[in-house]
Order: structure tokens, then C-alpha cells, then sequence
């Protein structure tokens, strides 16, 4: 498997990004307020990023956005007990309004004091995109914010803006920005609960031990939740992103350590097996590659990036085929050609 810069944002790029796990994600973290009047079904995910290159080794985020439940006198959407239109004043306007679920990913094993200063950074660069997009608009939409945290510290952050100002006599409180923040707390110290179905559970529970001194045994857990997902395809997929965020991740899992693990619990379906037999097979392409880069740099010093890279994309064949031309080579080209 190639080498992630930063696995905790793959991780959470690749598990947040899918579509069945951020609506199950939402259906259990917003308030049941709001669920009453939103339409989960109208989810739309945004990869963009609003964190700034310094700040991308302590954030990632991803944006949801979701439209309002339209109430339809013949074939309402909202229960009765609701007032959607009083609640969010459904106009023609306010429709195109759609809440923006801003979730700030907290990848360092202990929070930063300052996190309330990026999510008004995300406010803002929101508010300016709609306005640039909708000249004639009179509104902003709505801005959900929502911070997500693993680390191995308490989050004892300030959760409202206010805190941060020093001082703040009474008669400058109304001309000083305010708001707070939903806080998910999936550090192993914290007492929340995961909740939500069998891949929603299985990526926060993945993000929660990935700091953990055990990281095998919990890597095993995680490995018998997925034989409870009933496509297979998702399950492939879900195990392929799992397996390399704990061994590039954890820095403790070799690669060796999870190939064994996987024989020893794998379900034992042809789908499974199949893709095990892959996994041992790109272990092996991966150790021949990182020989090879070893024997070249031995012989003619540091590689770069580029001819790491297109050493590490090569194929068995391939390999086996530079492998035998370094011992005659002169340069490191002369092995590619």
C-alpha cells in the first residue's frame, strides 16, 4: 500500500464521504428538532476544504448540505406536531437556503485552544461564496457547526466565541460575534456513546482506538464488525480503507501483522478470501519495490519523489525485471530503460 501523508484525514475523507454513513452520522448527531424539519434525503457532500494549508496537520472538514422539508397540505413530509414554515420560514427564497453542516475533524492526539477561530473562518468564506453566488440574495443559510474529536487529551475547550475575548464588558457583548459548537467526543476518555448502524459505529470506533497502545486487538474487533455489513462490495471496500489506516496510522501495525490477522478472522466467504489473497499479493509487490529502492539508493544515493513513486506503482514484473538490470546499471536510469 502506498505511503499516506496524513491517514487520519484519508480515513475520515473516505468513511464521511459516504453517502449512507454521513446520513446515518446526522440521523444521530443533530438535534431532533431539526431532523423534523430537514430532508435527509436530500444530501448533498462537498469535499471542498475551508482549512488553510498551515492548519491541514491539525484539520480536516467536510460540508453537508441539506434542504428544508417543504410542507405539501396533500402529502405532508413533517410530522403535525411540527411547524416547519414557522420554524424556518419556508418561503420561495428561504428554500434555496439550504443548512450547511460544517464538521471540523480534530486529527492531533490533543485539541487546539483556537478551534472556535476556524469554524468562524468557515462562517465567514460560506457567507462570502452564497453572496458572490447569489447577488440578488437578501440571506445567508444557515451554518451547523460540529466539531470532531479523537484525541487521547479531555477536550476542555472554550465552546462559545465570547470566551475567547478578554475583556468583554457588557456594553460590548452586542458588537462581538457569538456562537457555539456540537461537540462529538470520540476519545477513548470520553463517555459518548457511538451509536448509529453497523458502518457508522465501525468508523468512529476505528478513529476512537486508533491512538490506543493495543492497536491489534482493537484492529481485530473492528475486522468481526464488518462481516455484519451485508454488501459485500461495501464491506471490501470498508475492510481496504481500515487495514491501511491502521497500519499507516498507528505506526504499530506491520503490514505482516495485519495480513495474519486477517487469516485468522476472516469470515471465510470466496469475496473475502479473494481479497485477502490481493492484500498478501500487494504485500509481497510492496516489499519487492522497497528492495529495489534500498539496492538503488545503496548504489547511487537518495531517490526523489517521482522515481520513488513510479517504483512503488510498478507491477511484480516489472520490478523483477529493474531488479536485474541494477546490477549492471551506471545510473539510476539505466534501470528503467
Amino acid at each position: 500500500m502506498d505511503e499516506i501523508k496524513n491517514p487520519h484525514d484519508v480515513y475520515f475523507r473516505e468513511s464521511f464521504t459516504r453517502r449512507e454513513i454521513a446520513q446515518d452520522f446526522l440521523r444521530q448527531q443533530l438535534p431532533a428538532e431539526l431532523l423534523e424539519v430537514l430532508d435527509l434525503d436530500s444530501l448533498e457532500i462537498s469535499k471542498d476544504s475551508y482549512v488553510s494549508r498551515e492548519l491541514r496537520a491539525s484539520y480536516s472538514d467536510l460540508v453537508y448540505r441539506l434542504k428544508w422539508r417543504v410542507p405539501d397540505q396533500a402529502n405532508p413530509t413533517v410530522p403535525e406536531r411540527a411547524d416547519p414554515a414557522a420554524a424556518v420560514n419556508l418561503d420561495d427564497a428561504a428554500a434555496t437556503l439550504a443548512l450547511h453542516v460544517y464538521i471540523l475533524f480534530e486529527h492531533k492526539s490533543h485539541p487546539d485552544y483556537w478551534v472556535l477561530l476556524q469554524l468562524l473562518r468557515y462562517i465567514a468564506l460560506q457567507g462570502d461564496a452564497y453572496r458572490k453566488q447569489h447577488p440578488e440574495a437578501k440571506n445567508l443559510p444557515p451554518v451547523y457547526p460540529l466539531v470532531l474529536y479523537h484525541g487521547q487529551s479531555l477536550w476542555r475547550m472554550p465552546s462559545d466565541f465570547h470566551a475567547l475575548i478578554r475583556p468583554l464588558p457588557d456594553a460590548l457583548k452586542p458588537y462581538v460575534p457569538q456562537f457555539r459548537y456540537a461537540l462529538h467526543d470520540l476519545s477513548p476518555r470520553s463517555d459518548v456513546e457511538i451509536k448509529g448502524d453497523v458502518l457508522t459505529r465501525l468508523v468512529q470506533l476505528a478513529l476512537r482506538w486508533i491512538f490506543s497502545d493495543q492497536p491489534l486487538e482493537h484492529l481485530e474487533r473492528l475486522i468481526a464488525l464488518i462481516d455484519q455489513i451485508a454488501d459485500r462490495d461495501t464491506a471490501l471496500q470498508i475492510l481496504e480503507s481500515l487495514l491501511r489506516y491502521y497500519v499507516q496510522g498507528t505506526q504499530r501495525v506491520e503490514e505482516d501483522d495485519a495480513r495474519r490477522l486477517l487469516e485468522q478472522t476472516a469470515p471465510g466467504d470466496p469475496i473475502m478470501q479473494t481479497f485477502i489473497d490481493r492484500y498478501i499479493e500487494q504485500g509481497r509487490e510492496q516489499g519487492k519495490a522497497e528492495l529495489l529502492l534500498r539496492l538503488i539508493e545503496r548504489k547511487f544515493g537518495p531517490t526523489d519523489v517521482r522515481l520513488r513513486q513510479q517504483i512503488q506503482e510498478a507491477d511484480a514484473e516489472t520490478l523483477l525485471e529493474w531488479s536485474d538490470r541494477i546490477l549492471t546499471a551506471e545510473t539510476p536510469e539505466a534501470v528503467f530503460h
